[in-house]
């Protein structure tokens, strides 16, 4: 058929059909009336078509092509006009699925017999004649049907979420696109409120909720009867609620400002103050609670400013300059929410100053308001709990002031745990509650709070020493009110000792055992209120009652040395020594040596008991001594034998004295024996002369560092040289000389250089010089070993660094010599050892006779070992004055 026509000639009824649509072309029942006398005509020809398979007329099947084709030029002529009629498309759209199924079976058949049997040459000879073209022809019509039909998309896409459930989120979609929103809200609900539910487009459940969240604030009055928006929110932010996601711990803020922003915009503005007022009272962490105050905040800027431009225009009426913005937290101000907010507003704009107020007081609450998500965090926090309390109090007007500071501190105690207290002690908030009962002039509260924490034990501290400074602050507050009887009566109930408590034989300082497992228990133990006690006890009780409650106190084992020194005290201005050198001694059998805290007392002591009896009870003070030091530790023991020594020497004998130097000077550490030994030197000479030093110097020289003997051996060779006993200064020189390096001990050198140059010869210099040579290279060798010592280099060992010298000097047995003076035998130790020989050795050759005889063999190896051999040079002259 190369052209189509509008009329088909085939259908005898076809004129006066046209001629009716002329008259009426939107009646429906015309249409399908026309349309039904081409089926009609249809009906007989396909009869005889199935009736005679083999058929093949060409003029037959163009007439019923021709039918078919003009029943479908009807269809579309009729739907141009009436595009909403249900009737034509449903009708339509089952012809042409009719024909697509008819044509596709006879074509598979008419394939089928032609391939014998090919299934995939019949797939691929149908597919692009029908799926690309029928198939097309047969959507496009479908989607025809459904454009513009919003209701027939909602109805069809309802039907086929509840085949495809996974659907939902679309039709949520399409529904949110057509502007019904609260059925997609609702339909998002569900997909929410389904575990099982998976999004197709890869959208998780929180992604969800917040999609739910944002179109229930958006539009909330669409919603309302759809979804209980305020419930799912509310759901989500219960931690108890099985719809509760942690994800949404992250954004409680957000769900909070569109829970107030669902009210707002639904003109319901105190439901949405009271939505912002909850969540600045729930939010947990500081971020959530900044985004709730600031868009609070707004909301109350906006609704001042929409009343005040309300305001001026109240007088024209007719001004429509507003643009409709500004509204309250951002919502548009339609005419109905501006007639929300004037309602109530007054000739005298007090609806205005109300607004104003409201923004005024939110801002002043905020350090409140963040305080309160502190403690929310953490409600174990005192510091918080304190900081509280004074924003309480310097708050302004009925909310403020020492009511709702009690009020808080009242819910700190109820609060706070006394093993999680952190940032302050518990018994900081207690005493704070009572300090504001004193403050606001109710001093019976203040005794009921410290009665309540004290005696009644209302709350369970985790350390004795909170409710110690309750008791402490109990009694300082009866001292200010003058109550002397009441502060007594507080203390002394502090400190009393359980019933059932008891002791186990003998115990010292901490020993007492306790029945009981409660802190509370070991209250009377508290140094802290027992000092207290006996503060009071001192200055208002009598000389009786101060007395038995030291007594109590050294007997439980609580006391401090400093308790034990103020006892004497106390005993000694009464009058009562020998009871306060008792207390001395009670005090040492509870703080003994080794113990630092003996000092004190054993100083105080001596110190008292010197002071009363001076020299009159001289073996009773020498005891006291010997107890001191028999275990005094050595860092201590010095002032305690200066002490001895002095009160030798002034109701003593001096013999004593010298006895208790020389015992300081061993007992002493290392570091204090040259000082001990030079005191115990002067005070040998002060008393019995010079010559009974030398025995003192040369045990100072065997005991202390080499540093220091070498100082002393100076100082012994000017007492020799004071006496004019020349060979033994230079004999003490000479033993020094081994300890003491030239390079850093040139002083000690030059010393014994002035010396030689004073009483010395010209063989006496050279020995000096020799001395100094051969000590310089040992200290020399032992240095360079020292420092470069590696993984390959041994360091050499004392017999091997003394042989070495020896060939440096040409003093080893075989070379004629014998050893230069001063320095000890190959067998003993040599200076890079121990820098010194013993004591014993100074002390045989201590008598001149013996030095000279020593010196004699000395020049003589001295001759024999440095005569030139042939060839060689003699020594050089030496002129003393020159050097």
């Amino acid at each position: 058929m190369s052209e189509v026509s509008l009329i088909s000639t085939h259908n005898p009824e076809a004129i006066p059909y046209e001629e009716k649509l002329i008259a009426s072309p939107y009646d429906v029942q015309i249409w399908i009336d026309y349309i039904d006398s081409v089926e009609t005509a249809l009906d007989p020809l396909r009869e005889t078509v199935r009736k005679k398979k083999g058929h093949n007329d060409q003029a037959f099947k163009e007439t019923i092509e021709t039918l078919s084709l003009s029943r479908v030029i009807l269809y579309e002529r009729a739907l141009r006009l009436l595009p909403g009629s249900y009737k034509l498309w449903r009708a339509y759209l089952t012809v042409l699925m009719e024909g697509f199924k008819s044509r596709d079976e006879s074509y598979y058949f008419k394939v089928k017999t032609q391939q014998q049997g090919n299934p995939a040459a019949s797939a691929n000879s149908i597919s692009p004649k029908y799926t690309s073209g029928n198939f097309a022809i047969l959507r496009s019509a479908f989607e025809r049907s459904l454009h513009g039909a919003a209701e027939t998309k909602v109805r069809v896409m309802r039907r086929y979420v509840v085949f495809d459930p996974a659907e939902k989120e679309e039709f949520s979609d399409l529904l949110h696109s057509l502007s019904r929103h609260g059925e997609a809200a609702s339909v998002l609900a569900e997909c929410v409120d389904d575990p099982a539910f998976i999004s197709p487009k890869g959208s998780s459940t929180h992604d969800l909720w917040i999609r739910l969240c944002d179109l229930c604030s958006r539009h909330p009055i669409e919603t309302k009867g759809h979804v209980d928006f305020e419930g799912i929110v509310r759901a989500g932010l219960d931690e108890r609620s099985g719809a509760y996601d942690g994800k949404f711990k992250e954004m409680e803020g957000t769900l909070w400002c569109k829970l107030a922003d669902f009210y707002t915009r639904s003109g319901d503005f105190e439901r949405a103050r009271g939505v912002y007022e909850e969540g600045l009272e729930k939010v947990g962490r500081v971020k959530d609670f900044g985004t709730v105050f600031d868009a609070y905040s707004r909301f109350e800027e906006n609704c001042l400013e929409a009343k005040v431009a309300m305001g001026e225009d109240s007088d024209d009426s007719d001004d429509d300059s507003d643009d409709g913005e500004g509204g309250a937290g951002g919502v548009e101000m339609t005419d109905e929410l501006k007639e929300l907010l004037n309602i109530q507003q007054g000739k005298d704009g007090n609806d205005v100053e109300l607004a104003l107020a409201r923004a005024e007081y939110l801002m002043e609450r905020r350090p409140l308001l963040l305080n309160g998500v502190l403690l929310r965090q953490n409600p174990h926090n005192v510091g918080e709990w304190m900081k509280r309390r004074d924003l309480f109090l310097n708050m302004e007007g009925d909310a403020g002031g020492h009511l709702p500071a009690i009020k808080a501190l009242e819910d700190g105690v109820k609060t706070v745990e006394g093993r999680k207290a952190v940032n302050g002690f518990p018994s900081d908030i207690w005493i704070a509650l009572a300090n504001l009962y004193e403050e606001n002039e109710d001093i019976e509260g203040a005794r009921r709070t410290y009665g309540r924490v004290c005696t009644g034990r209302e709350y369970n501290f985790s350390d004795l020493d909170d409710l110690a400074k309750c008791y402490c602050s109990w009694v300082e507050m009866e001292l200010r009110m003058e109550d002397w009887e009441g502060a007594m009566d507080a203390a002394r109930e502090s400190v009393a000792v359980p019933a059932d408590y008891g002791f186990q034989g003998q115990q010292r300082a901490g020993g007492n055992k306790k029945k009981g497992g409660q802190v509370q228990r070991g209250l009377h133990r508290s140094i802290r209120l027992w000092n207290l006690y006996l503060d009071l006890e001192e200055s208002l009780g009598t000389f009786e009652s101060t007395k038995s409650a030291y007594l109590k106190c050294v007997e439980l084992g609580v006391s401090t040395p400093q308790v034990v020194l103020n006892y004497a005290a106390f005993l000694e201005e009464h009058k009562y020594f020998e009871e306060a050198f008792a207390a001395f001694e009670k005090g040492l059998g509870l703080f003994y040596f080794p113990q630092k805290h003996a000092k004190p007392i054993w100083v105080k002591y001596l110190e008292r008991f010197h002071e009363r009896y001076k020299g009159t009870k001289v073996e009773r003070s020498r005891e006291l001594y010997e107890r001191c030091l028999e275990k005094c530790p050595p860092d201590d023991i010095s002032e305690f034998m200066m002490q001895y020594a002095k009160f030798e020497e002034d109701y003593g004998l001096a013999k004593r004295a010298l006895s208790v130097y020389e015992r300081c000077a061993v007992a002493v550490p290392e570091e204090e024996k040259l000082k001990a030994y030079q005191l115990y030197i002067a005070k040998t000479e002060a008393f019995y002369g010079a010559t009974r030093t030398r025995t003192i110097y040369e045990a100072a020289i065997a005991a202390c560092a080499d540093a220091d003997s070498a100082k002393l051996c100076l100082q012994y060779s000017d007492l020799e040289k004071s006496l004019g006993e020349i060979d033994r200064a230079r004999a003490a020189l000479k033993y020094g000389a081994q300890l003491c390096d030239p390079a850093r001990e040139p002083v000690y050198w030059t010393r014994w250089h002035d010396f030689e140059v004073s009483f010395g010869n010209e063989e006496t210099f050279r020995d000096m010089l020799r001395i100094k040579r051969s000590v310089q290279a040992a200290f020399s060798t032992v240095n360079y070993n020292a420092e470069q010592m590696d993984g390959q280099v041994k360091n050499l060992t004392d017999a091997e660094a003394v042989a070495m010298i020896e060939r440096e000097e040409g003093l080893a047995e075989g070379e004629g010599g014998s050893r230069v003076s001063g320095f000890v035998k190959s067998g003993a130790s040599t200076p890079a050892a121990t820098g010194k020989r013993k004591a014993g050795e100074m002390g045989a050759n201590n008598d001149i006779a013996a030095l000279e005889r020593q010196a004699q063999k000395i020049r003589e190896a001295q001759k024999q070992g440095d005569e030139p051999e042939a060839g060689e040079g003699g020594d050089e002259e030496i002129d003393i004055d020159d050097l």
